[in-house]
């Protein structure tokens, strides 16, 4: 027996010295390496199919010791007694040559294999695992022809974020999942440009772009069951010491933050985006806290000219809210009134006017306050650890603000809490 055998495709690779690296076809379950036939009729046919892979002058003799066909290149996946001649070429994945079916020569009684050749194929067989993105194919026998026939696929995350059908053929893939998931993740977390995605991955800007458009939405989809707005129970029995002694009855903690963007060319985005607070263009977004720490409501983005009131009106938080609910918020939240139609309470730190010092009392209250609402704040900033957030978003980015967000929240609630 030789101590390797080597497939003698021109095209092919595989070796049986270097299982790891052999390249297996979906209809093939094990690998194995079929010896050149002993007899000449079936010989010429073998090698007249392997000869049209190869660009050498390719002429072994009946039974040459040394040179085999690895079982990709026959119908089902292996040489049988039935089918000893049968050879299928498909076009190798990369390849610049078409390689068609050849026609099958007929061949006599004679030329089929031997028992005893067809057990020493056995010898070099090589057990490797199938791929991870190989298609299942089933092959059917019909009037002396052999076909090829592709299983049918569940739709990618890919089809069903771009609502690919079943009659579009799915595009070819630059990167694998893992990749696009990978360069989605480095996007949010870093804000690396596109170009710089495009050279870490080798793949042009364009293909960037699209795939963190893709991903993006799917995740903000898929994601959103992170961001969980919990039952008052559920609250009151993870509610920290700090706020079981001074106010038991708050079910979240609301505060708008803002993202700097670009500055855009239209004059009326800019309008709307021009925040007068931060001297720079802003888009604001609505967030409420659990006393824990958790994110348990984000609102849609708004421009950095709207106020907080009217965010919290327009909104739809004020849906969410309960009889008897406490929220907590800061001195700008002058939403007492809307909080009452709801019959719940504000608890805000108490104002005084300009000219008076204000009472031992209300001192205390806004120090309480202030020791408790501090979580919120807490959470923001964890929040813009995605320097996608932290830095100037892009105009080209803006329409994707709101999925943006509400990924990077989703991700937030997998950290630890930060109140115990």
């Amino acid at each position: 027996m030789p101590k390797h055998a080597r497939c003698a495709v021109g095209f092919c690779d595989n070796d049986k010295r270097y299982p790891d690296l052999a390249y297996v076809r979906s209809h093939v379950n094990n690998l194995t390496f079929h010896k050149w036939p002993v007899d000449p009729k079936l010989a010429e046919i073998w090698r007249k199919q392997v000869a049209k892979t190869r660009g050498d002058v390719f002429n072994p003799s009946p039974g040459t010791s040394g040179t085999f066909v690895c079982s990709n290149y026959f119908p089902l996946g292996r040489r049988t007694p039935e089918n000893p001649k049968t050879i299928l070429w498909w076009q190798e994945p990369g390849s610049s040559k078409c390689l068609l079916v050849p026609k099958i020569e007929e061949c006599n009684d004679d030329c089929e294999g031997t028992d005893e050749e067809m057990e020493t194929d056995t010898d070099y067989s090589v057990s490797v695992p199938m791929q991870f993105e190989q298609l299942t194919r089933e092959l059917e026998v019909k009037g002396g022809k052999q076909t090829t026939k592709e299983a049918p696929q569940p739709p990618s995350p890919f089809q069903l974020a771009t609502g690919f059908t079943k009659g579009r053929p799915e595009p070819e893939r630059k990167l694998r999942l893992e990749q696009e998931f990978l360069l989605t993740v480095m996007k949010l977390r870093l804000a690396l440009l596109t170009i710089d995605l495009g050279f870490r991955f080798h793949v042009s800007a364009t293909t960037v772009s699209s795939i963190f458009i893709t991903w993006i939405k799917l995740m903000s989809k898929e994601l959103s069951v992170l961001i969980v707005w919990p039952s008052r129970q559920h609250i009151k029995k993870t509610l920290s010491c700090c706020f079981r002694k001074l106010y038991p009855k708050v079910r979240c903690i609301i505060d708008c933050f803002e993202c700097f963007t670009e500055t855009p060319s239209g004059l009326d985005l800019a309008a709307t985006l021009w925040s007068e607070y931060k001297h720079h263009y802003t888009f604001k977004v609505l967030v409420a806290i659990t006393p824990n720490g958790a994110i348990s409501y984000v609102s849609s983005c708004y421009g950095g000219r709207a106020s907080d009131i009217f965010i919290v009106r327009n909104s739809g938080f004020l849906n969410m809210i309960e009889p008897n609910d406490e929220i907590m918020a800061d001195r700008g939240f002058k939403i007492r009134e809307d909080l009452m139609i709801h019959m719940a309470t504000l608890c805000i730190p108490p104002s005084c006017a300009s000219s008076k010092q204000m009472l031992p009392h209300d001192v205390r209250e806004t120090s309480n306050i202030a020791n408790v609402r501090i979580y919120v704040e807490q959470a923001i900033g964890r929040l813009k650890i995605f320097l996608l957030l932290k830095n100037e978003l892009p105009i080209s980015l803006l329409p994707l603000a709101d999925d943006i967000v509400r990924v990077c929240c989703a991700l937030y609630n997998s950290l630890p809490p930060l109140c115990i």
